[in-house]
Parts: C-alpha cells; structure tokens; sequence
C-alpha cells in the first residue's frame, strides 16, 4: 500500500470523484456521502495474470470552513494546529516560502488521504496529479517512487515539487495562498505597531539570553482584542490549583477537605474533580498534579499577589507560592487582589510562546535547549497564559500550547 494526503482550501470532493471516473473508466466506482465525511473506492480488476488495484479517497472538511485557524473544533482544524506547530519547528532553508506556506495550511478546508493498494500506479498517479492541479492542493507525503524530491516525510505543491521537508530542505521559491473570497468574513488588519514592538522585545530578550529565535512565529494577539478571564475566575482558578498541587504532595484527604469548605472552593475542572476525589495517585497522576503549582505562580502573578515571573531556569518555590494564598482567609486574599493589566499579561504571553517552541524545536531535533530554560516550566506558564487571555476560548482541562 502507498498513500499521501491532500489538503484543499476548497470544498469540491464532486471535482475529485469527477477526475476518478474519468481517468478511471474501467473502474468500479462506489461513493458514500456522509455529508462532512465521505468515502470514494475506485477498484480496477486484475486479468488472468494481473492484481486487482484500488484507490481509495476519504474525505473530511472542517466544521467552519474559513482562511484562518483561530478555533479548534473538530478533528480537521485539530490536525491543522498540530501540522503548523510541526512546520514552525523545521530548520527552514527558505524562511519566506515557509512563512506562506504556513498560512496555505492555515487555510485548509478539507482533507483527504489518498490510498493506492498494492501501489500508487501510473493511472492513480494521474488521478493525484489532476485533483492536485485543478483544485489548488497540498500534499504530505512518506517518500516513494511518485514523491522523490527528499528522503523523509514532506510536504510538495499541486506539481509535487518539495515545499518543506522534515530537514527543513525546500526547492521551490514561491508558494501561492489563494482564498475563496466567500470566507473574508472581514478584512484581514496586518499587525499593529504594538503587535510588531512587542514581537521584537520579545526576540531580543531571547537572542540576548541565548534560546533560539524563530522569525517566523506570529504576533499574538494586541491588547484591543484580548479579552483577559474575570477576577472572579482567576481567583477560583489559583485556590483550585492549590489543593490539586498539594494533593499531589500527599497531604491527607481530611486536611483538603477542611481547606476546600474553609476557602469556599467549588471551581475544579473535570480532571481536577477526579484527582481530587481519587483515593490514590499514580505516578503520571502525581507529576500532572504537582506540576501545577507553576500554573498557580502565574496565577498569583497576575492577580498581582506576585512581584514577577522569574526567569523560567527553575521551579517556583512552592513554600512562597502556597503561604501567599493559603494563609489569608479567602475574603482577605480577595480584598487585595487586581488583575494586571492587559499589556503587561500579554507581554509575558508573547516572550513565554516563543520560549515554548524554542523548547519544542530542542526537543524535536534531540537538542538541549538554549538559556539554560526549564520546558516543563515554560510550558505549564504558557498553559497557563493562554487561559488568562481565553485562546481560542477553551476551558482550563482543553488549553492548546500551539509552539
């Protein structure tokens, strides 16, 4: 069996099975609609000597079709964020081919695997490469007969020349974004100059503290359109994280449940109600729960009960952390607590984003990461950051890190 995966902006799968029956006249052709996801299998019977050959083209589209990856909502825009997070992370050899490309991706609608048994013939070749041609499309592809131009995994054009490689090699020079104009849905604004500064400070405090920069990571958002959780929300949220990073230590279970009815706390997640309630932790469990007293410093920061985030070399110090909450009564903790303001919150997003994929990147290439930076830390604040400022506006349980 050999297969790649096609990637469109544009929702034609009619097209797609038009170009099979045509190039295919002597196959079975069967087709099941399932509206959002559909199936085609084109079978070609072998003769007295031949094999049987089949081709078969799922299909799946994203549950908004847009030009953008602003939420993720279903298993297509899933897939997306991860494929942008994995492209980010190449050694680019082309920095302004990648940049595009990156949006190409950004704009894909629909996607469908392409699967050819026992092989990826001449005929199912000019099957690919029309649906390629005449639909504007992407491939991702394992290296083989058809796809050549490197010797890993990669991403071609609709002429399957090599956009990007895993090894960050590319040979063509420009890449084309076309988007259907039914999905500007408004008028896409470039960066603003605070968007743009605050990037710049960013990569310079990296550069100047030795973590690897990459040019091609995004602004966040400004701080017109960030809309930061509710003090209410961030307060419930740090007395939550409190009793699941103690629970992690051990403390005995009547002792949190004095805590939980004395600090009036009825904020857990899903997954925070089903540690605090577990009779026993395992390991994995144990390491999930303990690691959010990071979470709980960045609370504490941006409730203003801490002066700064420290550089992210080392772990907080949890004796601080926990007497800064846990000691004042909760109306006392309450009375003095304000959310900092939204410039400075997103400052500490930006500079902790670019961070993570400097820790990702390390991590994918076997690389210790530079700046002496600690990724589990820097993680756990990025977590943390993007549900301070409501990415994507998923809850704490959901919270994507896209590096």
């Amino acid at each position: 069996m050999e297969n790649c995966t096609i990637y469109s902006h544009h929702l034609e799968f009619e097209k797609v099975l038009q170009i099979v029956k045509s190039n295919l006249p002597n196959a079975r052709v069967e087709y099941n609609d399932g509206g959002m996801q559909k199936t085609m299998v084109a079978t070609i019977k072998g003769g007295f000597f031949g094999k049987t050959k089949v081709l078969k083209i799922n299909y799946r589209e994203r549950k908004n079709p847009s030009y953008k990856l602003e939420e993720i909502n279903c298993g297509l825009t899933q897939n997306l964020a991860g494929m942008v997070n994995f492209i980010q992370s190449l050694p680019s050899q082309n920095d302004a081919v990648t940049n595009k490309f990156l949006y190409k991706v950004m704009a894909a609608n629909c996607e469908m695997p392409f699967i050819a048994e026992p092989e990826i013939t001449p005929e199912f070749e000019s099957v690919l490469r029309k649906v390629v041609m005449e639909l504007d499309r992407f491939i991702f592809a394992q290296p083989n007969k058809v796809f050549n131009k490197s010797t890993v995994q990669h991403f071609t054009d609709q002429k399957l020349d090599l956009i990007i490689d895993a090894a960050g090699n590319s040979h063509v020079q420009n890449i084309e974004v076309n988007v259907d104009s039914k999905y500007y849905d408004q008028t896409q604004a470039p960066y603003s100059e605070e968007q743009l500064k605050r990037k710049e400070k960013s990569e310079a405090y990296l550069s100047q503290n030795g973590i690897k920069v990459n040019k091609n990571l995004p602004c966040v958002s400004s701080s017109e359109t960030v809309e930061l959780r509710t003090l209410k929300e961030v307060i419930d949220r740090a007395y939550s994280l409190l009793i699941i990073a103690v629970k992690g230590e051990g403390i005995e279970q009547e002792y949190l449940i004095k805590t939980v009815e004395a600090k009036n706390i009825d904020s857990f997640s899903q997954k925070e109600n089903q540690v605090y309630h577990s009779v026993s932790l395992d390991d994995q469990t144990r390491a999930y729960a303990t690691w959010r007293y990071e979470s709980l410093y960045t609370m504490l920061w941006a409730l203003g009960k801490i002066a700064e985030l420290k550089y992210p070399s080392e772990i907080c110090d949890v004796q601080t952390i926990v007497s800064t909450i846990f000691e004042p009564s909760r109306s006392a903790f309450e009375a003095t607590a304000q959310l900092r303001n939204t410039s400075e919150i997103i400052d500490e997003l930006d500079k902790t984003y670019r961070m993570n994929w400097a820790c990702v990147d390390a991590r994918i290439n076997g690389q210790n990461v530079g700046g002496n930076i600690n990724p589990s830390v820097v993680y756990e604040r990025h977590y943390s950051l993007n549900w301070l400022t409501k990415y994507e506006n998923q809850e704490w349980d959901d919270v994507q890190t896209h590096a």
